[in-house]
């Protein structure tokens, strides 16, 4: 009776990371910037302060959020314009995401995590709906961590963003792993959605931009992974033993939870 118990736990062989918001505050603090530094370069009047940005991250996709934004504050460009324009916008975006990326500082507890789960033969993925560029600029500034990652799904690669599981499937496709040994890493409620409906236990830390959202269906939410020297506190689901996320506290989440 016990051993067959026991065949039922399922083994963590993986961590699938979100990258905006969960791996780096790169929404305010990068793409915003630099999203800003676009329609100056173009000569275009519009700017987005902080709480404006956070209002469209609503849409999913860069793209996707300036033809929403043109639809709503242009409504006299047809979908052309529109679309041409925030292609225009977005290539001019990248460029200077490229510099302002590198300089992103990690979340705390970020880079201990990662490191951890390298060590123990855990396997790294990225799933984003961010462009691959944006990726690869910020870990330009810290190419160790950047190595540490088997796998990186970005937006471009599926035919549906989040909340759509498509960009976690594909991860988990290519991490040759089931999704009853993984875990999802989050900090938005598109992205748990996304990552639920991939069958994923889900680990929400919300980001400065998603602190109010409804995170209903995360196995827990902490305000951080947490460090040693700096440890987080729990806003949902149990408190980490040692008092930050490790792997001992992903396992514990990944057998606990009720798919």
């Amino acid at each position: 009776m016990l051993k067959a118990k026991q065949a039922c736990v399922a083994e963590l062989r993986a961590l699938i990371f979100d990258f905006d918001g969960t791996i780096a505050e790169s929404e305010r603090f990068g793409h915003r910037v630099a999203y800003n530094e676009a329609f100056e370069e173009l000569g275009l009047p519009e700017r987005w302060d902080e709480d404006s940005y956070g209002a469209w991250l609503a849409v999913a996709g860069g793209r996707e959020r300036l033809e929403a934004f043109y639809a709503h504050e242009r409504p006299e460009l047809s979908p052309a314009a529109r679309t041409e324009l925030a292609r225009r916008i977005h290539e001019v975006k990248r460029r200077r995401f490229d510099a302002i990326g590198r300089r992103l500082t990690p979340r705390p507890g970020v880079v201990r995590l990662i490191e951890e789960a390298s060590a123990a033969g855990v396997r790294l993925a990225i799933a984003t709906t961010a462009a691959p560029e944006g990726v690869a600029a910020f870990f330009a500034g810290r190419p160790a961590l950047g190595e540490a990652f088997d796998v990186v799904v970005a937006g471009d690669e599926v035919a549906r963003k989040k909340p759509a599981p498509d960009v976690y499937l594909l991860a988990l496709e290519r991490l040759g792993c089931a999704a009853a040994d993984a875990v999802a890493l989050e900090d938005s409620a598109i992205g748990l959605r996304a990552a639920r409906a991939a069958g994923l236990v889900t680990l929400v830390t919300p980001s400065g931009y998603t602190a109010d959202e409804d995170f209903s269906g995360a196995a827990a939410v902490l305000e951080e992974l947490g460090d040693p020297e700096a440890t987080t506190a729990s806003l949902f689901g149990p408190t980490p033993a040692r008092g930050y996320a490790d792997l001992a506290y992903l396992r514990r989440l990944l057998a606990e939870t009720v798919r």
